[in-house]
């Protein structure tokens, strides 16, 4: 017989860069499992450098959208955070909703979404006692960061108390990142009854600094994040116009910015023109002549001619209601993928997917496996899944 040599196993050797390569187009829920295949693979994936390699490909790769839908409870309803991939839902605008307790916000001691920024997601909590003498009652307003996921999630930060008269003028906050300094930063805002006050915290130091902010301007709850800027669609009412409003996260300073010169709106037309990020770029849309839905597009961020007209839709079309009464609600753009655009409104079960290059108009359609669910479409987030760790 002939003798055999006994062959060792066949082994394979991966060069370091091409597992980072194929390791940073995975699934954060993939990248998590193989953290336990070896020391090295651990020490890959948990490293800052991989972590924003992996973040600026899952923002082109795996975005999803948050939404938030209330649960009606025998206390107090609740609110609980749905995350939907955007391609899934692009191609099957039916979907499923499915309760996690994971998601839920009263779960988490928070109320409601701020926004999102590079896979981090800022919550906040607000407690309202009004049942003293006025000298008496107080607000307090607290903030915690969470990564969904990752399933990781901060303590309570960012206390702000108020008392007296001062808590009738609510906080609203902001969520974005100052890259300069690698620092997440949270401003805190409201309208006293002569000016503006804004308050920035940077994450990890949890102190609360006060920021000069223009004195003629009223800062709505609603702002858009982009190129470490947080902007507002704000009123001035000074000249009584709309303006952009945008505070640089680096130099923590104001700037106004004028809207499209083909807008010629006031702050009393119906209904309002909202700001929105598509393609990175900032965008402007309302309502002409009720007529049509007009989007303008900022080519050049901070250029004001830098406006060109983007998309202009046909109300019929995406099926508004010029004569309803929730006509005054506006559409906001939340996405463009593609050619398909994502349209949501706060008074709509539904969302609009407009394909520009065909003209077509499809609505979602939302199938939930509890009957005490309602969907919050104006609180929908883009969102992306990221290995950004909870400071």
């Amino acid at each position: 017989l002939t003798n055999f040599k006994i062959m060792k196993p066949f082994q394979v050797f991966l060069h370091n860069d091409l597992v980072t390569e194929v390791l940073s187009v995975l699934p954060v829920k993939s990248l998590i499992r193989f953290k336990c295949v070896s020391k090295h693979w651990k020490t890959l994936i948990s490293d800052h450098s991989f972590v924003k390699l992996h973040l600026r490909r899952s923002e082109t790769r795996n975005l999803v959208l948050v939404t938030c839908h209330i649960i009606a409870t025998p206390k107090e309803p609740d609110r609980s955070i749905v995350p939907y991939p955007i391609r899934r839902l692009l191609d099957n605008p039916l979907f499923m909703l499915f309760d996690d307790l994971n998601y839920h916000l009263n779960y988490k001691g928070c109320d409601y979404i701020v926004g999102s920024c590079n896979g981090l997601i800022l919550l906040a909590g607000e407690h309202f006692n009004c049942y003293f003498r006025n000298q008496d009652r107080s607000r307090s307003y607290w903030l915690s960061v969470w990564n969904p996921a990752t399933r990781s999630i901060s303590k309570s930060f960012g206390y702000i108390h108020e008392f007296g008269e001062s808590i009738y003028q609510a906080f609203n906050f902001a969520f974005g990142y100052d890259n300069s300094n690698e620092t997440y930063k949270v401003a805190a805002f409201r309208y006293l009854p002569d000016k503006s006050e804004v308050r920035v915290l940077s994450l990890g130091d949890n102190v609360w600094r006060n920021v000069e902010c223009f004195k003629d301007v009223i800062l709505p709850y609603k702002y858009v994040y982009l190129s470490e800027t947080i902007n507002w669609l704000a009123k001035d009412i000074s000249v009584e116009q709309i303006v952009i409003i945008s505070f640089d996260l680096t130099t923590e300073t104001f700037k106004k910015m004028d809207v499209p010169g083909g807008f010629n709106g006031v702050l009393s037309c119906e209904p309002k023109p909202v700001l929105a990020v598509l393609g990175g770029c900032l965008c402007f849309s309302y309502y002409y002549e009720e007529m049509d839905f007009v989007i303008w597009k900022m080519n050049e961020f901070g250029v004001e001619d830098s406006w060109t007209l983007f998309l202009k839709m046909n109300g019929q079309n995406l099926g508004i209601d010029y004569d309803h009464s929730n006509y005054r609600y506006p559409w906001v753009p939340l996405l463009l993928s593609d050619d398909t655009l994502i349209l949501t409104s706060s008074n709509e079960s539904q969302a609009i997917l407009y394909n520009r290059r065909d003209n077509r108009v499809t609505r979602t359609n939302i199938i939930a496996n509890r009957t005490n669910f309602s969907l919050e479409w104006e609180d929908a987030k883009v969102y992306v899944e990221s290995l950004v760790p909870i400071f």
